[in-house]
């Protein structure tokens, strides 16, 4: 039996409002705007760092969401990368090739997650990579809820 394949999406094409913000490049100087990241951390103590990953294979097995708090995640090495995304909304049950949307970004972009949006990455081709990573300090803690998928899904990033 094979397994469903995602095909990524940009962040301009995969209506990414319903799952975050689509941080984009603005001129310094540039006012506040509804396109702004609206940042929501339910928690006095955030932790701004630079992530270190290494390059796990692109299957989808399982998918994670945070309910306290927002996160930011953008490429601190410039390479493209995908997460993997789905509405916050959905029961853990859901979660199929249906309702999760691959999604690349590209290095002059960052993205920041919904509180309880469903995610799984960041993916790269690279073997390893580095991530600006803004989230509470207890995230990983007391805010990290996982599940696992019934079925895997294969992920097709760009360039394999």
């Amino acid at each position: 039996m094979s397994m469903e394949t995602l095909t990524a999406l940009s962040l301009h094409q995969c209506n990414f409002e319903q799952f975050g913000t689509a941080i984009l490049p603005v001129d310094d100087m540039t006012p506040h705007s509804k396109r702004d990241a609206e940042l929501k951390f339910n928690g006095a103590n955030l932790r701004y760092y630079v992530m270190r990953l290494r390059r796990r294979p692109a299957v989808l097995g399982s998918m994670t969401r945070h309910t306290y708090s927002t996160q930011c995640l953008s490429s601190a090495d410039a390479q493209p990368w995908w997460l993997a995304v789905a509405a916050a909304n959905l029961q853990s049950e859901q979660l199929d090739h249906s309702t999760v949307r691959l999604v690349e970004v590209q290095p002059s972009e960052a993205i920041k997650l919904h509180q309880g949006t469903w995610h799984a990455g960041p993916f790269f081709l690279a073997p390893t990579a580095l991530f600006f990573n803004l989230e509470l300090s207890d995230t990983n803690l007391t805010d990290h809820n996982s599940q696992p998928l019934k079925k895997k899904l294969k992920l097709n990033l760009n360039g394999e």
